[in-house]
């Protein structure tokens, strides 16, 4: 696992399921579920770690999209933040935020 990518995907995810206030128990389940298909070696101590780090963290959305410049691992992210938001709903200010990160990163939005 590259773990800085990992933690890249987490933190983009975790900005954009917090637009609504909180991260639900739905929405960390739903993340942690997606991220270790694509990276197996993450384990749940990791990942309570990384969204530590973003909580206690003052970046925004642009500073964690311009962590990933791979165009997979973008797709992959957009992906994860969608289905993670949506787990408890998809609210207007995560919709946003998910709308933003797709045009910063270039991409069209099939919603």
């Amino acid at each position: 696992m590259s773990s800085e990518k990992c933690k890249a995907c987490i933190k983009v995810a975790a900005c954009i399921c917090a637009k609504d206030g909180i991260i639900s128990d739905a929405e960390v389940h739903t993340m942690y579920s997606l991220l270790v298909e694509r990276f197996p070696d993450l384990d749940e101590v990791t990942f309570d770690n990384v969204l530590d780090e973003f909580f206690e963290s003052e970046d925004q959305i642009e500073d964690y999209l311009g962590q990933i410049s791979d165009v997979e691992l973008r797709k992959f992210t957009l992906n994860l933040a969608e289905i993670s938001a949506g787990a408890d709903e998809l609210v207007i200010r995560e919709n946003i935020a998910l709308k933003k990160a797709f045009l910063i990163w270039g991409f069209i939005r099939n919603a």
